[in-house]
């Protein structure tokens, strides 16, 4: 499929330029105001990504289907794609206009917070696997759990109610139950005779739950699931949490009219230094039963002392072998266990993974099936002891035979696996951390002390995510670049070659991006002060309109690990606040400092202990190296960010007031202390243990420094990063007699969604930015 847009400028392709290479509009066709209008920067999607998304093949690999808006929404539904003749077809489209913000539970809300989700109507479906002969999907919508066969009307299958929702439905591997939360407790519904059973029993509220993940492993660990299906469709492994030891942190609902229990939320947050959930794993029956509880209980022991403290993540691998990835309180050991799933004890530890900076969690490891070849029953597990992330072998027991592949880059995740022809697909940083590609490798070591090298099989600079089919024989293809939008075509796994493309856009052909003249940021190079490279992305003002530099200049942030700002993709080109501030003739920059991702682990653990430090320096240099290149006007910088960004954009003020004259600080994290256990303890270790790294890293203790003007931005019912911290920053202010600004949003959490409150958000940031700047 191509979208409307493209086949009608089809004939364009070779005449129009790219953002990169657009030229300037005179300056005097239209009023900037009118070119490039505030509203601009809050319109969701953003210009560019409208494509399908969550693209899978069915169980037969016939179709490819996705998610896709034809009017460009957020409001999607479910299209399937044949590649055998290239029609596409709408496949499920929500009888009641499925998702909105207005219909859905406050548990529901919670999970999208976790997930950054902004989708609409259908926002995920699951394929049916019960026989080759159907293409039946499962829909999850507010109204409740819907089936769809290909030629036959959708089936609500299992209704919801308002005071009972349905929370994380998924289909057994058999295709023939329906597992999902409900109460707190765990529930299947056998498909075939479509009975519903309760198969957990004894929550209390939400301070004693089966079957879902703790906030702490939905925000921190990546992992959203509380329960897992065996392979066979047998078993289902889930967690008991525990939060009944952990003081509730209250948010108000200082925005509503009304008071009582329903303005205000009850969260259990641990913070730095005190207990975390206690976690056990269990095993029922999925057709019911006793369950059978796992010898592993989580964040028991003593909070300095605790080598089981979260659990990580779950695996079940052939012949109904349960294991459990669990980390130590200070994150520096992960251990893989194993377990009886008849009686629950331990057979045995197959795997420790050991790190002086400290464990990064994945989901790498990837069982192998059982006795297609010599290796039956081993595993592939990704580990960074060389510093940089890479996979490698193991046999049934955990003995490590060897790496799949090596060298200073990183793997990051295992897209496929080909045992027949002894072949491992993986995503990976081998042609630059700016960019990610499809590689291939051999997956059996074969006794030599040399690996041959990956094999590229994607094609075209930038970033590639992808999709492989069932038989390991083609691939799905998402790629973009700073100059191109994302693009979908549909891939040979034997050599990478197109054999069709599914949704294609050129960047001219996007109104919004040639009618607010949006061009692509120049990535450069430049050193930290030990020599480190840095990689930075410059947005410069149209010269023709404002003149040659140096300008006024924004620095944009975030800065702290696990992310990555600067890279060759599209997202750095439709940063829409950095395209406003451009058109507004005010250069922004970005730079990716020590500590941030992508660049392995000696590069991310600069950060180690001293958050505020290395990150606030490398920013600084940044902004020196603007000035030195004749870009930037001495005393005319700022900086702003969001979370990370928001801490780190108020430690630059705060420590460099000769260099940064005003920030935005949105969200932040003012003091360590106040932010949550699994997180903190990774970067900080424990308060205990780290006061001197706890009090230079918290923005209260470098007010006084502050000479430039700051700009708070906070959502009142933040329950991640609360608004406790910037309350602990404007006392701080106050003690030191400092001026501050302060703007507030009663009814938003981490990130403002009404789409009024974003646009309120912009105009008053760029009103603090020309009075300021």
């Amino acid at each position: 499929m191509q979208s409307t847009e493209t086949k009608e400028k089809k004939n364009l392709k070779r005449s129009r330029p790219n953002p990169c290479e657009m030229p300037a509009t005179d300056s005097t066709a239209s009023d900037d105001r009118i070119l490039f209008p505030i509203e601009e920067i809050v319109q969701y999607p953003l210009p560019g990504y409208y494509g399908p998304t969550s693209i899978t093949f069915s169980p037969d690999d016939s179709l490819i289907t996705y998610l896709f808006s034809p009017n460009h929404t957020l409001n999607r539904k479910l299209f399937s794609f044949d590649p055998e003749t290239g029609k596409e077809e709408l496949f499920f489209s929500p009888p009641d206009g499925g998702l909105d913000e207005s219909n859905i539970s406050a548990e529901e809300k919670l999970r999208r917070e976790r997930l950054r989700e902004r989708g609409l109507g259908v926002t995920r479906y699951e394929w049916a696997k019960r026989s080759s002969s159907t293409k039946t999907i499962m829909v999850p919508l507010p109204a409740g759990i819907y089936f769809q066969d290909l030629s036959l009307q959708p089936e609500l299958k299992l209704p919801s109610a308002s005071f009972s929702p349905i929370i994380d439905p998924h289909l057994s591997p058999d295709g023939t139950m329906l597992s999902f939360v409900r109460d707190y407790e765990l529930h299947v519904l056998n498909l075939l005779s479509n009975e519903s059973k309760q198969l957990t029993s004894g929550a209390k509220g939400d301070v004693l739950t089966h079957g879902l993940a703790e906030y702490i492993a939905q925000e921190e660990m990546d992992r959203k699931n509380g329960y897992w299906w065996s392979m066979d469709s047998k078993f289902i492994a889930f967690t008991q949490v525990d939060s009944s030891g952990i003081p509730l942190f209250r948010i108000m609902h200082q925005g509503k009219s009304t008071v009582g229990s329903d303005a205000q939320e009850d969260h259990a947050y641990p913070f730095p230094g005190s207990s975390n959930v206690k976690v056990r794993l269990g095993v029922v029956s999925a057709t019911g039963g006793t369950v059978t509880w796992m010898d592993l209980l989580c964040g028991e022991q003593d909070v300095g002392n605790s080598e089981e403290e979260y659990l990580a993540r779950v695996n079940w691998m052939h012949g109904n072998i349960l294991t459990a990835q669990v980390l130590n309180r200070s994150h520096s050991r992960l251990k893989i266990l194993r377990f009886d799933v008849k009686t629950g004890q331990r057979e045995e530890v197959i795997l420790v993974e050991e790190q002086d900076t400290w464990i990064n969690l994945h989901d790498c490891f990837t069982p192998l099936d059982k006795g297609l070849n010599k290796f039956s029953g081993g595993f592939i597990w990704a580990s960074e002891k060389t510093g940089f992330k890479h996979l490698y072998l193991h046999d049934t027991n955990g003995a490590c035979l060897g790496p799949i592949t090596e060298g200073d880059w990183m793997v990051e995740q295992i897209s496929g696996i080909n045992e027949a022809a002894g072949l491992v697909y993986f995503t990976g940083t081998l042609d630059g951390p700016l960019e990610s590609h499809l590689y291939c490798a051999k997956l059996f070591p074969d006794g030599s002390h040399s690996l041959e090298a990956p094999v590229r099989l994607t094609q075209g600079k930038g970033r590639h995510s992808v999709v492989l089919d069932h038989q390991v024989q083609r691939f799905v293809d998402i790629h973009d670049s700073l100059d191109s939008p994302p693009r979908i075509s549909l891939c040979s796994l034997h050599d990478g070659t197109l054999i069709m493309p599914i949704y294609e856009q050129e960047p001219f052909s996007i109104p919004r991006v040639e009618r607010l003249q949006l061009k692509c940021p120049e990535i450069v190079e430049i050193q930290a002060n030990d020599g480190t490279t840095l990689y930075g992305a410059l947005y410069k003002p149209d010269a023709a309109r404002f003149g040659p530099p140096p300008y006024k200049t924004m620095v944009s942030v975030y800065g702290g690990p696990s992310l990555q700002l600067v890279s060759d993709s599209w997202a750095p080109t439709v940063d829409m606040r950095a395209q406003y501030l451009r058109s507004k003739g005010i250069l922004v920059w970005k730079l990716d400092n020590r500590g941030s991702d992508r660049r392995g682990l000696k590069f991310e653990g600069f950060c180690k202990r001293s958050f505020g430090l290395l990150d606030a320096e490398d920013q600084r240099t940044g902004a020196e190296w603007l000035i030195k290149q004749g870009l930037a006007k001495v005393g005319h910088i700022g900086v702003y960010g969001w979370s990370y960004g928001g801490y780190l954009s108020a430690m630059t003020l705060a420590r460099f007031p000769d260099v940064f004259s005003c920030a935005v600080s949105g969200a932040p994290v003012t003091s360590w202390d106040g932010y949550d256990t699994f997180y903190t303890e990774k970067y900080m270790g424990l308060p205990s243990d780290n006061e001197e790294g706890y009090k230079f890293g918290s923005v209260l203790n470098h007010v006084d420094k502050i000479k430039g003007k700051l700009l708070l931005v906070h959502g009142m019912i933040d329950e991640n990063v609360h608004f406790r911290h910037t309350a602990r920053l404007v006392n701080a202010f106050v003690e030191a007699g400092k001026p501050y600004e302060l703007l507030i949003f009663p009814d938003e959490r981490h990130m403002p969604r009404q789409l009024k409150d974003r646009k309120y958000m912009e105009e008053r940031i760029w009103e603090f930015i020309e009075r300021n700047l």
